[in-house]
């Protein structure tokens, strides 16, 4: 039984040391032979502190003589103590990990002291290593999100004046007619142009006409409400969305107020530049209930008040 028991001992993937009352050890397991390269002929009989110096500290100690004579059971994690028995070199290594488990045996009416050892370097060496990949697919999902915004931002909105293009103007439009049909309101678009713009190009350059576009977004916003909606079709070409409009004067005042900001110069790279914009208006749901007619009438607008009176608004009719 003996020679049966000792085979079982050998053949267990976990250190096993039993100590006596005085500390003496009376077991020393194949395994730890393995891992410390200590033979259990030198170990059996000696202290367990001079083969495992850590047992020779205080809160180890300690945990020994408790189980010895107070029958207590301890568990000790490795994330908190590392490892309990040193490798072959007998060195500490901080990428070893170990658990260790201490309770009483009872042989013979005296109490011995079982002392387990779990080496659980491999497994938390693969919590790590998974955490880390969990860690980087988190980064690298956030920049994709991060990216999908970038790329959903640009092709929805004006690369030179950052302002909604033909495309986010058409859902927004749709979504502004939808809200004016449920609350019987007015709605107005607004088809705007500016007067002459291509002498701007002609005489200052593309780069001063890229700079007047951004001049004349940022002044356009000025002259509406936060619940108004400014896009630029393309060109020298915006369009406003006017809601929420209770008359048809509410839309003309907002167009002279327009007229009346482009009286003042833009300063471009250091040159007073002068210009007018005309305006042509189309109205839901009197005009149409299409959001595509409603800009293709304010475009017609805005071209017959070009042909008839520059620096003006008209309405479609």
């Amino acid at each position: 039984m003996d020679s049966l028991f000792s085979q079982v001992l050998d053949q267990m993937t976990i250190g096993t040391i039993v100590v006596d009352q005085n500390l003496n050890i009376v077991i020393w397991n194949a395994w730890l032979e393995q891992f410390t390269q200590i033979k259990k002929e030198h170990s059996i009989g000696q202290k367990i502190e001079t083969i495992c110096p850590r047992f020779g500290e205080k809160i180890f100690y300690e945990i020994l003589q408790k189980s010895l004579h107070f029958g207590q059971r301890r568990f000790c994690s490795g994330a908190l103590h590392n490892c309990f028995i040193l490798p072959d070199n007998n060195t500490p290594d901080e990428t070893i990990r170990q658990n260790m488990q201490i309770g009483p045996i009872y042989y013979n009416h005296d109490t011995y002291a079982l002392v387990q050892i779990m080496d659980i370097t491999n497994h938390l060496n693969r919590v790590y290593q998974l955490q880390n990949v969990i860690k980087a697919l988190e980064v690298e999902n956030e920049h994709i999100k991060v990216s999908e915004r970038i790329y959903k931002r640009q092709a929805l909105h004006d690369g030179l004046t950052k302002l909604p293009n033909r495309i986010l103007l058409g859902e927004q439009l749709n979504l502004a007619i939808s809200y004016a049909q449920r609350n019987a309101e007015l709605l107005a678009v607004m088809f705007l142009d500016l007067d002459e713009f291509k002498q701007v190009n002609d005489s200052y350059g593309h780069t001063s006409g890229d700079e007047l576009l951004r001049g004349v977004s940022e002044r356009l916003q000025s002259c509406i409400r936060k619940s108004d909606l400014l896009s630029r079709l393309g060109g020298d070409e915006f369009i406003i969305v006017l809601s929420q409009i209770k008359t048809k004067q509410d839309v003309s005042s907002i167009a002279q107020k327009i007229i009346r900001a482009f009286e003042h110069p833009f300063e471009i790279y250091d040159q007073t530049v002068f210009i007018t914009v005309s305006i042509g208006i189309s109205l839901y749901p009197s005009d149409t209930l299409d959001a595509v007619d409603l800009i293709n009438k304010a475009d017609i607008a805005m071209y017959r008040c070009k042909k008839s009176r520059k620096n003006s608004f008209m309405f479609f009719a």
